[in-house]
């Protein structure tokens, strides 16, 4: 697996597929038994289908940076002081190391 390959899994895998199941949660979701659901299900059933898209716009926006906070504290460019060993991801297929510029890979990629 290389840098592309991996941030393409976990855009497909943490983000989209997230994104839709919360969404679909969101939306068929009666009754919860959660507090965090039972919080937010009133607030999301009173917006109309425009301020629902944006609710759902900002989740996604809130995981993509959630997941490039996480790229950046494994390629060492995001500043953790508790961290204090430097972090080497590997492919087991190729033995080569994967990390050092997923974040600006998985950055780029976000704005095309």
């Amino acid at each position: 697996m290389n840098p592309n390959e991996l941030i393409d899994f976990l855009r497909n895998n943490v983000i989209e597929k997230n994104l839709e199941l919360y969404k679909m949660l969101l939306d068929t979701t009666k009754e919860a038994t959660d507090e965090t659901w039972k919080g937010i299900l009133p607030i999301y059933n009173s917006l109309n289908e425009v301020q629902k898209s944006n609710f759902i716009k900002f989740l996604r926006l809130v995981e993509v940076n959630t997941l490039s906070h996480v790229l950046g504290i494994l390629d060492g460019v995001s500043s953790t002081k508790d961290l204090k060993d430097e972090l080497i991801l590997i492919s087991n297929s190729t033995e080569e190391k994967i990390n050092g510029e997923l974040q600006d890979i998985f950055l780029e990629s976000e704005e095309n």
